[in-house]
Order: structure tokens, then C-alpha cells, then sequence
């Protein structure tokens, strides 16, 4: 034991496990009270590292890309109905189904996907060249070009 400046004894409460060498689960009770929003050291810029709290920004595209998800089921569904083919051999599988099972399942898939894109949104892929959160913001524009793409062909039936 050491002492401190007042002469009381210090005792290492510390273990010796350095806390950073894996990243906090996303499981875990911080993550749903936590209030981490960033990285807290500049050598974890570069490692996959998991936060807390999420900005408005990646909130909004993760409910914008679900919305323009459901848009897409229905007007998928419209041009069903006006005999063209689903073109995805999963999501044909569940329009035979029906259409509720189709649209579920479409919400499901695509939350799922988004919800692991979310969690992942500090990782690098592609040897850290592109940043996981890229996608977040590629997604609502994919789907913006496929809706207005389907829109054209709705209004010309």
C-alpha cells in the first residue's frame, strides 16, 4: 500500500485490465440509459467502437429509409396489380403469401438491416475506406430513385 498526502493509506482499487481492449456491447444496461455519443480517445477513431446515444441526422435516415421502404411495397404491389413481375425471388416468395405477409416481411428485413447498420455505424469497411454510416445515407437515395422510377410507370398504365 502507498500513502497519500494526508498520511491515510491508499489502497489500488484499480484491476489491471484495461477496460478499451474490446468495445462495450451493445447489449448491455448503458446501452439503453448510456450517453455516449462519440469516440473519447483519438486512438479510437480508427476501431470499431459503439455509442450510446444517435444523432438526429442517422435517426431521421434510418426512419426515412424505412418509410420509403413501405412506400416501395405499395407501389410494388400497385404494379402487381396492373401485371407486372416482382423481380426479387424472396419477396416474390412472400407475395404469393399475400400482401400483408409481403409488406411485413419487406418492413422486417429492411428494419433488421437498418437496425445492424445503426449499431455498425462506426465501423470501416472495405479496409477503412468508407465509414458504415455512409450507407445509412445512401439507402434513402437508392430508394428515392426506385420510388420516382416506379412512380413513372404507375402513371403511365
Amino acid at each position: 500500500m502507498e500513502r497519500t498526502n494526508n498520511s491515510e493509506p491508499f489502497k489500488e482499487r484499480r484491476s489491471g485490465v484495461d477496460r478499451r481492449e474490446k468495445p462495450t456491447s451493445p447489449l448491455t444496461r448503458s446501452s439503453l440509459f448510456g450517453s455516449r455519443k462519440h469516440y473519447r480517445r483519438k486512438d479510437d477513431r480508427r476501431r470499431h467502437y459503439f455509442v450510446d446515444i444517435y444523432s438526429p441526422l442517422v435517426v431521421s435516415l434510418f426512419f426515412a429509409t424505412l418509410v420509403l421502404s413501405w412506400l416501395d411495397a405499395l407501389l410494388t404491389l400497385k404494379l402487381l396489380d396492373a401485371h407486372f413481375q416482382e423481380l426479387n425471388p424472396v419477396m416474390d416468395f412472400f407475395l404469393k403469401m399475400g400482401p400483408t405477409a409481403f409488406i411485413l416481411v419487406k418492413l422486417a428485413m429492411t428494419s433488421l438491416g437498418l437496425t445492424v447498420l445503426l449499431v455498425l455505424k462506426n465501423v470501416y469497411l472495405w479496409q477503412g475506406r468508407i465509414k458504415t454510416a455512409v450507407l445509412l445515407a445512401v439507402f434513402p437515395f437508392l430508394y428515392l430513385v426506385l420510388i420516382v422510377y416506379e412512380l413513372v410507370m404507375v402513371m403511365n398504365l
